[in-house]
């Protein structure tokens, strides 16, 4: 009996010691933010961190304690088997996960969770999402890890299972069920009221030093378990009335506007560009000497700047929905991926063909990526131009066509006159990763992922320069009002402040501008809806989270943003970083009082709650 209760405690030390093990490389592969950690703080990730180890070990060991209860009704041969295959098809997936979870922290930062599943439908874009990742690197790793974990594996399993000698049947069972049961003390986190969640290990105002804490494992089959149903709003911050309160502030009444466009002009076209990964801090600036968006910084001084926007979200998905929908990003979830719930936004498109537009969509990738198809058909778009309007011979990039070709079919597709003003949409991608541009020669050079990064925004900036030079000379030209916006930002070049990774420029131009500006007012990507419509005097009353920046009179100058579970809230020399799972300002800049953190938490619960009402 002796050995068989000693062997359940060493099987839950081994996954308590494997999470250990994997938090220490998790710290490793980030040193660069590592080294900036105290020791008490380092001392801190893992002292915290382990009640999440013990409570996901605690999970993975159900089966083989109560396996090990029944081990005398059991053959030997089918026991040790059963046991051993278990356990190594969890240290298959749980190493697999933690080695993912390495590079996902590198790219979004936030530990993984069940999001990148969410594109597994369209494989070919994942792989291309992830092919700038050192993917030989992680994969050695992976190996190396699956080695030493199924050594220890079998010095535990098969070892110990030898050395066990016969023992009477009854009296051992009910101890080892009593053990089983037992676990559910490590699961929940101890004897709390609260169970184990990610803010139980939180512990420091450093917000890397929370996220290290975090099991990763744990941290995926949570969200894998919980994304579904969702019917309770976890970001309930505030009493309704304090809610009600922070909307009446934060979206004052319409009034006299700006006027931005031509007033001669009763219907101009509208073509809008949602520019892929485009952001704000690439503007104006150089690397070797080099301009990084030359045509945008020239086209920039004939139209109207806005220097101050904000992106809603950090994926295309969410973007997309916030341009065309004015409907902010949720933190955990995408509501494009839910046909249902976006059927009843409002989108640009069904405001302009009530107006007399002809609508279309055009995008060199496929419409089928992140459910964006139901989306566009849904807004009633009459034309959906996507790589399956081109031979196969363009596909030079694993995600379609590059945007040379997208934007010349846009020209193809309007060299004649037409009698109808169009509204149009048109989604870069070639600065989407893997950055495989085809340049003839690489402009910004570097092999690292800021160079190719910044050399791509260099060659969709030089495609774009090229399409407006080519759309002056078109009839149609005077009447079009050109509007650029990044989909999202982007987290290099790193700044080290997280509000600047959701700037994106945004640039109104065109035949049908009336003069150069620059608006330095802050405002946010949900907000053009608004902004474009009370500028050509078409209702907007169904946009109820846009508001216009341009107003003559009590301008709502803030914007809102959104992250894995966490949201950012900008004003005038003041900005909040949030992070739900704490529930804890993380960062904030400026005088910051009561009414701030107010108006934050209402927009993050009101936004979420709309969500889940939809």
């Amino acid at each position: 009996m002796k050995e068989r209760i000693q062997f359940l405690f060493i099987y839950f030390g081994f996954w308590v010691a494997f999470f250990l093990t994997a938090r220490l490389i998790f710290l490793g592969y980030h040193i660069n933010e590592t080294k900036l950690l105290t020791l008490e703080t380092l001392f801190g990730i893992f002292w915290n961190g382990i009640r999440m180890d013990m409570s996901m070990a605690g999970y993975f060991s159900i089966f083989p304690f109560f396996w090990v209860a029944f081990s005398n009704w059991i053959k030997k041969s089918i026991f040790e088997r059963g046991l051993y295959g278990y356990t190594l098809i969890l240290v298959f997936i749980v190493t697999l996960i933690i080695v993912v979870d390495l590079e996902v922290y590198n790219v979004w930062d936030y530990r993984l969770d069940a999001t990148p599943l969410q594109y597994l439908n369209t494989p070919k874009e994942a792989f291309a999402s992830v092919k700038s990742s050192p993917v030989f690197r992680l994969f050695l790793s992976y190996i190396l890890l699956i080695i030493v974990a199924s050594f220890f594996v079998y010095r535990i399993i098969g070892k110990k299972i030898n050395t066990w000698k016969s023992i009477k049947k009854w009296p051992f069972m009910p101890i080892a069920i009593f053990m089983a049961f037992a676990l559910i003390i490590p699961i929940r986190g101890g004897f709390g009221i609260a169970p184990m969640n990610q803010s139980t290990v939180y512990f420091s105002d450093n917000n890397f030093a929370n996220i290290s804490a975090v099991n990763a494992s744990w941290n995926f089959l949570s969200s894998l378990v919980n994304k579904r149903n969702l019917k309770v709003n976890p970001y309930t911050y505030l009493p309704k009335e304090e809610i009600s309160q922070a909307m009446e502030q934060l979206f004052p009444e319409d009034g006299p506007t700006l006027q931005l466009t031509k007033p001669n002009l009763k219907k101009p076209n509208v073509l809008l560009i949602i520019w892929e990964s485009f952001t704000e801090k690439v503007v104006d600036e150089s690397k070797n000497g080099q301009e990084i968006t030359p045509n945008f910084n020239r086209l920039k001084k004939e139209g109207v700047y806005f220097s101050n926007v904000y992106a809603s979200g950090d994926r295309t998905d969410k973007g997309i929905v916030a341009v065309l929908s004015g409907y902010p990003a949720q933190p955990t979830q995408s509501i494009i991926k839910e046909p249902k719930k976006t059927a009843r936004l409002p989108i640009l498109t069904k405001d302009f063909q009530k107006d007399g537009y002809r609508t279309a969509f055009y995008y060199g990738g496929e419409t089928e990526f992140a459910n964006m198809k139901s989306y566009l058909y849904a807004g009633d778009f009459e034309k959906i131009v996507d790589l399956n309007d081109f031979p196969e011979d363009e596909y030079i990039t694993k995600w379609g066509v590059h945007d040379n070709v997208i934007f010349d079919k846009f020209l193809e597709d309007h060299s004649y006159p037409k009698k109808d003003p169009f509204f149009e949409t048109l989604l870069t991608l070639s600065s989407h990763e893997p950055f495989d541009v085809p340049l003839d020669s690489t402009v910004i050079a570097g092999s690292d992922e800021e160079s190719m990064y910044l050399n791509s925004l260099y060659y969709t900036d030089q495609e774009f320069g090229r399409f407006i030079d080519s759309a002056k000379t078109q009839s149609w030209w005077n009447e079009t009002l050109v509007i650029v916006i990044g989909d999202h930002g982007h987290r290099l070049p790193d700044t080290g402040k997280k509000s600047d990774n959701f700037r994106t420029p945004m640039l109104w131009t065109g035949g049908a501008v009336s003069k150069p500006r620059m608006i330095s007012e802050i405002t946010s990507q949900i907000d053009l809806p608004k902004l474009l419509l009370q500028n050509l005097k078409l209702p907007s009353d169904s946009y109820v989270w846009s508001k216009n920046v341009l107003l003559k009179q009590n301008k709502p100058e803030w914007a809102y943003f959104s992250f894995s579970d966490g949201f950012g809230f900008i004003q005038k020399e003041k900005e909040i970083i949030f992070d739900n799972i704490g529930r804890k300002i993380i960062s904030k800049e400026g005088d910051i009082n009561e009414n701030d953190k107010r108006n934050a938490k209402a927009m993050q619960q009101k936004t979420f709650q709309d969500y889940i009402d939809k």
